[in-house]
């Protein structure tokens, strides 16, 4: 069975000939990179002999590799190769810190000790339907359109060789975006006593969106098998807003954003949430979402039993291994024994692709990561041992 039949069986509620594996198929699913110390992908290659290496790519913020080796790949099954747009172009002060041109609004980045992340908010005093129309890091249409530029090609290629294909676009519009620009609390505060402005920043974000799609998807969508969404509306115990808030203030924009990927490719899509959304997931099926992630597994009300015995019949889980405490703290036998565990909870019939629950961080030791997807090669074939067949 080629790595798509495997990955679109699952996805399907279809059980292929073992469990799907990713490592870097999604940027929230591989291992960062974060110089000087944090050097987790460096140090992996080494231990697996991986020399030389590419420099590790990790972009503008999150520090997520993006050209993982290829051996490390094929050594780990990972079943995943995706297609990235083309890059953004950056303004760098004298500080260090970046201002993140076209599709990204003008974001505001720089490292703040581990990580390359936001650190100020440019849209933070913005307060009227002006501002946000003078507002100058809006993107232009051939912003847009260097997005695809030679994309299509590598797109076809991509779908002529064996592996699933997934477009992972930074899609973050408009409800990742938002805060980015104007601070989390901002993004708050402005839904509760400046809905107005809310909205019409909401809209111009969703436009962004909507034109990310149609330019890329446009040109990559039909040789491409899964689209990322990325929207963190979890927290470690809870969402980060009151559902009903979520239904008036979010979900009206995440389902054009979803309807509208739908019309240009018939690849499934993707849903990227950090930490316990288990209220919204009944929301998300009804929008057409068809895989879940990450599914924290430490978070509130997201144990693997509840999620696949709830939803079991409608999502794929994306993820599941415990990036928090597990993989940094625990010796290699224990993340095999909680690997097995995981198959056993998530497996059953499909529906399910094994991932980190969120980029491998830092302090990660290599021979732990070696041992999780050694783990996923060994005990993942269908059909699966579990105490009703051994």
């Amino acid at each position: 069975m080629t790595p798509r039949e495997r990955v679109l069986r699952a996805i399907n509620h279809q059980e292929p000939d073992r469990i799907p594996i990713s490592f870097g198929g999604t940027m929230s699913s591989g291992i960062l990179e974060c110089p000087p110390t944090g050097r987790a992908y460096s140090r992996l290659c080494t231990h697996l002999g991986i020399v030389p290496h590419e420099p590790p790519d990790f972009g503008f913020m999150n520090n997520y590799v993006s050209n993982i080796d290829e051996r490390i790949l094929c050594r780990f099954g990972s079943d995943f190769r995706r297609i990235d747009p083309n890059g953004p172009d950056l303004l760098t002060s004298k500080d260090g810190s970046r201002t993140v041109l076209g599709i990204y609004c003008g974001l505001r980045v720089k490292n703040g000790g581990v990580y390359d992340d936001v650190f100020e908010y440019p849209l933070w005093h913005a307060e009227t339907l002006r501002d946000i129309r003078d507002y100058p890091y809006w993107p232009q249409r051939g912003d847009f359109q260097r997005l695809a530029a030679g994309k299509a090609e590598e797109a076809r290629q991509l779908q002529a060789g064996d592996y699933a294909v997934v477009v992972d676009t930074f899609l973050v519009f408009p409800f990742l975006m938002y805060p980015m620009l104007t601070g989390f609390e901002k993004w708050l505060i402005d839904m509760k006593s400046n809905s107005s402005f809310y909205f019409a920043l909401a809209d111009r974000l969703l436009e962004v969106g909507l034109d990310i799609i149609g330019a890329f998807l446009g040109a990559v969508g039909p040789c491409v098998n899964v689209v990322c969404t990325y929207d963190d509306v979890g927290t470690q115990r809870g969402l980060t807003c009151s559902r009903q808030d979520y239904m008036q203030f979010i979900q009206p924009y995440e389902k054009q954003i979803i309807d509208r990927i739908k019309k240009v490719t018939d690849a499934v899509v993707y849903r990227h949430s950090c930490g316990s959304v288990y209220e919204l997931i009944p929301d998300f099926i009804e929008m057409g979402i068809q895989i879940l992630n990450p599914v924290q597994p430490l978070a509130w009300n997201m144990e693997p039993c509840r999620l696949k015995r709830e939803f079991g019949k409608d999502l794929c889980f994306f993820g599941g291994v415990d990036t928090q405490e597990l993989l940094p703290h625990a010796a290699p036998p224990e993340i095999e024994h909680s690997v097995v565990n995981l198959i056993r909870d998530y497996g059953s019939g499909g529906g399910f692709v094994l991932a980190p629950s969120s980029n491998i961080e830092p302090d990660t030791p290599p021979e732990n990561v070696v041992a999780l997807y050694e783990a996923a090669l060994r005990h993942g074939a269908y059909p699966l041992r579990t105490s009703e067949n051994p």
